[in-house]
């Protein structure tokens, strides 16, 4: 004995599920393109435009003065600035006896700065 096919008895419920679904994902399509509309920022202008390439330039000069210059970062704490040059030679300097012993030096120079004076 066969069973009857669900489908073929309530061939209008299935069209209209069909339809239903079709008809949500294009509800949500034009909304998604609505949203894309309606959001969108403005173009960049040439102010817009000229103004970034100032903050750009700006930022490039501060980075490079700061690699290639002393300063002083906390003289509180004994922390300064050196030249990017300056701070390859000193740590190839430490590094000589291994990359483990520099380390440790390195380690050692850090906790050195970061201890707090205890006033108990």
């Amino acid at each position: 004995m066969s069973t009857p096919d669900p489908l073929a008895q309530r061939p209008l419920s299935v069209l209209a599920t069909v339809v239903g679904a079709l008809g949500a994902f294009l509800i949500i399509a034009a909304l998604v393109l609505y949203m894309q509309r309606q959001f969108r920022p403005a173009p960049v202008g040439t102010a817009r435009a000229e103004e970034r390439l100032k903050i750009a330039t700006a930022l490039q000069a501060e980075s490079t003065d700061a690699l290639g210059n002393y300063g002083v970062v906390k003289a509180d704490n004994g922390i300064y600035r050196l030249p990017i040059q300056q701070a390859l030679t000193l740590w190839a300097g430490l590094n000589q006896e291994g990359n483990a012993a520099g380390r440790a030096k390195l380690i050692e120079r850090l906790d050195a700065s970061l201890k707090q004076v205890s006033y108990e």
